[in-house]
């Protein structure tokens, strides 16, 4: 079977792509990569792009013409949250620290046993989650 090798990018429609690129820039680090603008009636999405500097991730935060502009909802099909790994559990903390400082609410540090994590929303409502595994997921082994 064919694999790949990581995921490289999240693409998220938004209701206020500026608003929320700052909101990922201040509260995750993200940077601006590039900003596409399109003409209203002119082919493409007028979307921004921005990289995790660390981690090499890509997130793009599209502004569809026709967006319906309404909240997140996990109980729509489609997405239902995005996790980000962090480094261990000093890393959780800290992440904890920062979202405190910069004024973001966010749940308790979670434990489900295999790992760790705090939840958050974006702009949009759409989670997050910061997550530090402790034991690595390993697929089952099928028969050959």
């Amino acid at each position: 079977m064919p694999t790949f090798h990581r995921v490289i990018h999240v693409g998220l429609t938004v209701r206020d792509m500026d608003f929320s690129a700052m909101w990922y820039q201040r509260v995750l680090g993200f940077k601006l990569v590039r900003r596409f603008d399109v003409q209203p009636g002119s082919p493409g999405i007028t979307r921004t792009l921005l990289l995790h500097p660390d981690s090499g991730f890509l997130i793009g935060l599209y502004r569809h013409e026709h967006r319906s502009g309404d909240e997140f909802s996990p109980l729509r099909t489609g997405l239902d949250h995005l996790a980000l790994e962090v480094s261990g559990d000093a890393a959780l903390a800290a992440w904890v620290d920062h979202l405190d400082l910069v004024g973001v609410a966010h749940s308790p540090i979670r434990e489900l046993g295999h790992s760790r994590f705090v939840s958050l929303e974006d702009p949009d409502g759409i989670q997050l989650e910061l997550w530090r595994t402790i034991t690595p997921h390993r697929p089952a082994e099928h028969p050959s």
